[in-house]
């Protein structure tokens, strides 16, 4: 089986219409999380990964990101500080869903999330945490290297871990992951694959000025292509 992987959108809807572009619906579509946030178009990308998911079926793959981790926290009502999510692009996202959200309190915008958008909502709370298929193991953030089954990663970690791939890998799997843009990995953009070649970072900063990359890859670990859109 061959896969089209893309990673952290960040509402930049423009940019993943393009590089659907290049998905040529005989792999499968896998989205590593972090759909919202940041960039302007948050609402229209989850509806788009929707759409994708409705009409494809399992051959469309959404994982959760930790930007979805906070948005689910903040409309369930159990972000003890909602600045965490406000302050790192969810005035954006919140724009997104609901345009006049600044002249309304937290408490409405949470309401209207929760009716209007419940669907939406719904979407993201269900994202896998992880894809496992032939030698790849896809996640949002990354795993727990350090353990002895990387199934015993603590469910956050597979969100919010940093770092993980500076330890070795030892299980026999190719992880690709995003969360940490590639420019804080080897200072571009571009996908970054680690000296053991068993670790691939995508997020090319595409909310930041960077770019948005895909993968496109056996799920024997063999590179078919990569694809950029400029932001």
């Amino acid at each position: 089986m061959n896969l089209f992987i893309i990673s952290d959108i960040h509402g930049m809807y423009p940019q993943f219409e393009q590089m659907l572009e290049n998905w040529d619906r005989d792999s499968q579509l896998v989205i590593l999380g972090d759909l919202i946030d940041r960039g302007m178009y948050s609402r229209e990308v989850v509806q788009e990964a929707m759409a994708l998911k409705e009409q494809y079926k399992e051959q469309v793959v959404v994982l959760k990101g930790n930007h979805e981790d906070m948005l689910i926290y903040f409309v369930d009502g159990k972000m003890k500080d909602p600045t965490l999510f406000l302050e790192n692009g969810g005035r954006e996202c919140l724009k997104s869903f609901i345009p006049n959200s600044e002249e309304l309190s937290i408490e409405q915008c949470i309401d209207i999330l929760n009716s209007e958008f419940a669907e939406e909502m719904q979407f993201l709370r269900q994202a896998k945490r992880f894809y496992q298929t032939g030698r790849l193991l896809i996640t949002h953030a990354g795993f727990e290297a350090a353990k002895e089954h990387w199934q015993e990663t603590a469910e956050e970690s597979f969100l919010w871990i940093r770092k993980h791939y500076e330890k070795p890998n030892q299980t026999g799997l190719v992880n690709i992951f995003g969360h940490t843009p590639t420019r804080n990995l080897h200072q571009t953009d571009e996908i970054w694959v680690s000296p053991c070649g068993t670790y691939y970072g995508i997020d090319g900063g595409a909310a930041y000025g960077g770019q948005l990359n895909a993968l496109h890859i056996t799920d024997s670990g063999d590179v078919l292509n990569m694809y950029v859109v400029k932001s």
